[in-house]
């Protein structure tokens, strides 16, 4: 704590702990805090005065040379800084070893800890690792006019009328990149009025000592940190004297053309990371035409999400999480955007699911309370963001060009909503720290789904690949199921595989997904009575709404081995006789524009990592503009036209993504959760603190840093989400690359070597407004 608040506040305090008047003293020191507050600051002053008897062993995390002293009893090796800070806080610790003197000993200022992170040693990871440039998602450059080469001076003027020197890197008729001094920041999306004093001399256009617009469209990396930024203009002043001065430059020798031929790495880079986030992104999306739920769009990674909404048949509910009432506030005319918090749980009862589900605004203060307390205990507890958007004119517009024979679908769409799923399992029981209310449990059923009717939901996945295991074959031969409620039951078969069956029943199935079932082949059995097609272990998959069909799969046993291998025969055998159950795939502009959709629509902040050497750094932020708040911090705290990742992770890129990139025990996922003060003066954010959710040993810590936090300015609370990238170069089209080769091998293989090496994609969402409502502060 004593880093959240006054030093001073605690070096008065500590020497008259367990002293008299030491409560009167505390609030006589703290006439601004709460009495939760002032209990808070009090156990961390006991925490400081914990006796300590741990040695202090500085050999190694110090610049300085460490010898052994004799203190309290205990052996210590120490350097002179130490030894002196020692002495000279001992009296504020009342002359004991305690747990906060032995903190100050291995913080002092020549600590390497300190040191690297003041930036005064190398670190293994500095602000490079954290800090690049950011990807625009949805937006693409495109030129296909010549630029040449050309070093030529400028003045420019910035927005507030500052003017700055540079020069030009080449130039073409649209646009220019040029050369200008770091020192000064420079916005996206800004206009610049620059003139050409030695072009307008060198070519005698005096349009050019007049002053053109250019605006700001590319900040690029300042990879050599050395005095001069690498800026892309787009020309703003319609003028042909631009071009005109390129013609006459273009007829000296000394000048070289080149096609513009960066902006097609730029952009093939740009899809890359973009496709990577379309397919292994957690969130899950949802289209609507007007109230009716249309598409879901799956990948592996919400491939669970899009599981849990479906009820014991194995049939999607997902739907009925958007009632009639959600949707008129989530999708109120006039409204582009809007966000909610959904609280989900399911109960079984007479082998049927039931799902249960609120938000905030429909709960009062007891109900939430009840909801909290009776779903969090359950392993289906569920917490969910759920945004939604607007389809709008401008999307039908941009998407005439990829989609021209989808426009019709893509018209009938209206909205775009976007699940989330913040469950922390770590944090289930702050929903339980308020006192249950004394309300019957069955106060909760006016929140329970409806069950039936069952809607139509095309389930697309994200890549234009088969997703079945294995072809399906359309034959019918006799069948009888045994099931141990449902009985035995006789039917006929719709599709097989080896593996698979799909059966049509001359009764209701009585069962439920994942139970297990025996099936008899009667008429292949009669053709062969040896066949291994007598009561087949088999597993359901799904069950119909009217529960007469029903879709398994072959248990595995000792025998299932034996039996798949039969039918495979069977099926090699009469090919001639079967017809193939075609998989069909998605339609692929209808699925561009999709991802299109999405990809302008961010509701979380996605990153990816390379491995360089033995330290991770940051590839790619992804971001819309004007972007999310948070996403705006991450902004204004890096350099220019850049983006970073400290103000949530700091600097320890490692060690919050060790779990998903050891070579042992690799996690597939990992998440975390971070608290995130940040310090505003005059609207600047002049200082940026971050704490993960296991620094804090109590709620009531987590609620202080909160509350000082909010007092100096804003805070953020972030969900970080990890997974391993074990490919990154398959994201790379390798045609597409063949054609860059043709254009610049070394760009090329700066290119490949880049995917190469990524081995983490992560996403970051605010989850503020969840924290504050779980914890009662807002």
């Amino acid at each position: 704590m004593m880093q959240d608040h006054d030093k001073t506040l605690y070096d008065q305090l500590l020497p008259l702990y367990e002293m008299e008047g030491f409560d009167d003293l505390l609030f006589k020191l703290t006439p601004t805090e709460s009495n939760s507050e002032r209990l808070i600051i009090k156990m961390e002053v006991r925490k400081l005065m914990s006796a300590c008897s741990r040695p202090v062993d500085l050999r190694g995390k110090v610049v300085g040379e460490c010898r052994r002293y004799f203190l309290n009893n205990v052996n210590h090796w120490l350097d002179d800084v130490a030894v002196n800070l020692y002495h000279r806080r001992l009296d504020i610790y009342q002359g004991k070893m305690t747990q906060g003197l032995w903190d100050d000993l291995h913080n002092t200022s020549n600590s390497y800890r300190v040191l690297q992170r003041q930036g005064d040693v190398r670190a293994a990871e500095s602000m490079d690792t954290v800090e690049t440039v950011p990807l625009r998602f949805g937006h693409y450059l495109s030129r296909s006019e010549n630029r040449i080469q050309i070093s030529s001076r400028i003045q420019a003027f910035l927005p507030d009328g500052t003017e700055v020197n540079g020069s030009t890197i080449d130039l073409s008729n649209s646009g220019m990149q040029v050369k200008l001094p770091a020192a000064f920041r420079y916005d996206e999306g800004s206009t610049l009025v620059v003139y050409f004093p030695q072009l307008g001399d060198e070519c005698r256009l005096p349009e050019l000592f007049s002053g053109l617009n250019y605006r700001v469209v590319g900040v690029e990396l300042n990879f050599n940190k050395d005095s001069f930024q690498r800026l892309r203009l787009r020309l703003v002043t319609s003028t042909d004297a631009i071009k005109n001065a390129i013609e006459t430059k273009s007829t000296q020798d000394t000048v070289s053309s080149r096609s513009e031929n960066e902006d097609k790495f730029l952009t093939t880079r740009s899809k890359s990371y973009e496709q990577i986030f379309l397919e292994q992104t957690s969130s899950l999306p949802l289209f609507f035409c007007g109230n009716k739920l249309r598409y879901s769009l799956l990948t592996e990674q919400n491939r669970s999400l899009w599981d849990y909404w479906h009820d014991e048949r194995n049939l999607p509910v997902v739907d009925k999480l958007f009632s009639a009432a959600r949707l008129q506030h989530l999708a109120l005319e006039g409204l582009t955007s809007s966000e909610t918090l959904v609280y989900c749980f399911s109960h079984q009862h007479s082998d049927k699911t039931f799902f249960f589900s609120a938000c905030p605004t429909e709960l009062t203060p007891e109900l939430r309370r009840l909801f909290w307390h009776v779903g969090s205990s359950r392993p289906s507890w569920r917490v969910l963001r759920v945004t939604m958007a607007k389809i709008n004119e401008e999307d039908t517009r941009r998407l005439q060009d990829i989609s021209p024979a989808y426009i019709q679908q893509i018209d009938e769409l209206t909205h775009i909503a976007t699940i989330q799923d913040l469950t922390l399992e770590t944090v289930n029981s702050d929903y339980r720290i308020p006192i249950k209310p004394k309300l019957p449990s069955r106060s909760l059923n006016q929140f329970v789904h409806e069950r039936d009717p069952i809607a139509a939901i095309d389930a697309v996945p994200s890549v234009l690949a088969p997703q079945r295991k294995e072809p399906r074959y359309q034959h019918k031969t006799g069948t009888i199921l045994i099931h141990h409620t449902s009985g035995e039951l006789h039917g006929e078969t719709i599709d097989f595989s080896p593996h698979g069956l799909n059966i049509s029943l001359s009764g209701p199935f009585s069962g439920s997904k994942s139970q297990e079932v025996a099936v008899t082949f009667t008429d292949l059995k009669r053709v062969d009575p040896n066949a291994p097609l007598g009561n087949v272990p088999y597993k359901v998959i799904q069950i119909s709404e009217d529960r007469t069909n029903v879709k398994l799969a072959l248990l595995k046993d000792r025998h299932s081995k034996h039996r798949s291998h039969y039918l495979q025969r069977l099926i090699e055998h009469n090919q001639h006789k079967l017809m193939l159950d075609s998989e069909k795939l998605p339609d692929a502009p209808l699925l561009s524009a999709m991802h299109q959709m999405l990809l302008t629509r961010l509701s979380v902040t996605p990153y990816f990592l390379v491995r360089r050497g033995e330290t991770l750094q940051v590839s790619g932020i992804g971001t819309n503009y004007p972007g999310s708040e948070l996403s705006r911090i991450l902004h204004k705290s890096a350099a220019a036209g850049m983006i970073s990742l400290a103000p949530v992770l700091g600097e320890h890129l490692s060690k919050y993504a060790n779990g998903v990139t050891r070579q042992r025990n690799r996690l597939e996922q990992i998440r975390h959760e971070f608290y995130v003060a940040a310090t505003i003066a005059n609207g600047v954010v002049i200082a940026v603190k971050s704490r993960s959710l296991d620094s804090f040993e109590t709620p009531e810590e987590r609620k202080f840093f909160i509350s000082q936090a909010k007092k100096r300015g804003k805070f953020f609370a972030v969900r970080n989400w990890m997974q391993p990238i074990d490919d990154g170069s398959q994201w790379l089209n390798s045609e597409t690359s063949e054609q860059l080769m043709k254009l610049s091998t070394k760009r090329t293989a700066q290119l490949e070597h880049e995917f190469a090496d990524l081995c983490v994609y992560g996403e970051m969402s605010d989850i503020t407004d969840e924290v504050m409502m779980r914890l009662e502060m807002g």
